[in-house]
């Protein structure tokens, strides 16, 4: 199992400045490094100061030059970006990267930036057309009468989140593996997963269990109860935040203070949390269910950078040996 740190570049609802708040997420990067993990995971926001990076490519470019680790997108949202100008990118990062980047693409949230850059909400609801276009740009490394450039001899690595098994169908008709989605339960995450691989099949496609990549919010601390409250605070704190400045394409009630308690106690049973052997107990239990061979692990749904910084600190030396299976 590849263990992946996000970098939402979370603000924790302060007003720092972005010099600050990507300053804390490279120092997480750089902790990472040191501490064994294998790969950092960027993602994509626009117009909110709870989140301060526009563009997963460009920050994945950054750290691979950076670091030494995989870096993968998590995600670039697909119905903001041209899906043949995105193939490019990813074939520059494949061969700069060594080979060490994964372009993961989503369909992203409801807000504004997708009537900024793309088709709205319709682009929202039905990705399958920016899709396959994407996915048949990297496999072919051409677009009409079009070369890429550079070219890749195969497919670089290519993910799709999911949170719904539509969703899975979709990449599995397509021969991409997925990214499950930190907000799914692990039932309805195996659910995807069988979803995928029936539809995969069935299109002829045949994909590695452990191609697919997990992902959920993660917090250690010195016992459980208190790693969970952690994550519980934080993420109670993170939904009554919502994204400021940016505005919504559905309409939506008002989140109370009850309703964002009772959401995050909710997520809170999908997480991994604990102290280090319950946290390394958790994700042998993800692995042994789920088959994934990575998983996108989220310390900043914590609610602070100390909390980040402790949790990636501690998991390299405490957790992660004892989260290895047996051979």
């Amino acid at each position: 199992m590849k263990h992946g740190l996000m970098l939402f570049t979370d603000s924790f609802g302060s007003d720092a400045p972005s010099t600050d708040v990507l300053g804390w997420a490279l120092t997480y990067a750089a902790e990472a490094e040191r501490a064994g993990w294998d790969e950092v995971w960027t993602t994509e926001h626009h117009f909110t100061s709870a989140v301060h990076t526009p563009s997963a490519i460009a920050m994945a470019a950054f750290l691979l030059g950076r670091t030494g680790l995989g870096v993968g997108t998590a995600v670039a949202v697909l119905p903001n970006h041209h899906p043949v100008a995105l193939a490019e990118q990813t074939a520059l990062l494949h061969h700069v990267g060594d080979g060490r980047f994964t372009l993961g693409v989503g369909r992203g949230q409801p807000r504004g930036d997708l009537e900024v850059f793309g088709d709205g909400l319709a682009g929202y609801r039905d990705i399958s057309g920016r899709l396959a276009l994407l996915e048949s740009a990297l496999r072919a490394g051409e677009f009409e009468d079009v070369r890429l450039v550079p070219d890749v001899p195969e497919r670089p690595p290519l993910a799709l989140s999911a949170a719904s098994v539509p969703t899975a169908r979709l990449a599995g008709q397509h021969g991409i593996p997925l990214i499950l989605g930190p907000f799914v339960s692990l039932a309805d995450k195996r659910a995807m997963l069988d979803a995928h691989a029936e539809t995969a099949a069935g299109h002829g496609h045949r994909i590695d269990p452990a191609d697919h990549i997990d992902s959920t919010y993660f917090a250690i601390a010195d016992t459980t109860d208190a790693a969970r409250e952690l994550l519980i605070d934080g993420l109670r704190a993170q939904l009554l935040r919502g994204a400021p400045g940016t505005r919504s394409l559905v309409e939506q009630p008002e989140l109370t203070a009850e309703g964002a308690d009772a959401m995050a106690r909710k997520l809170a049973a999908n997480v991994v949390a604990g102290d280090p052997d319950e946290c390394a107990r958790q994700l042998r239990e993800r692995e042994e269910l789920l088959g994934t061979g990575r998983i996108i692990l989220m310390p900043e749904g914590a609610g602070s950078v100390e909390a980040v910084l402790t949790t990636v600190r501690r998991a390299g030396a405490e957790v992660f040996p004892g989260a290895c299976r047996p051979a």
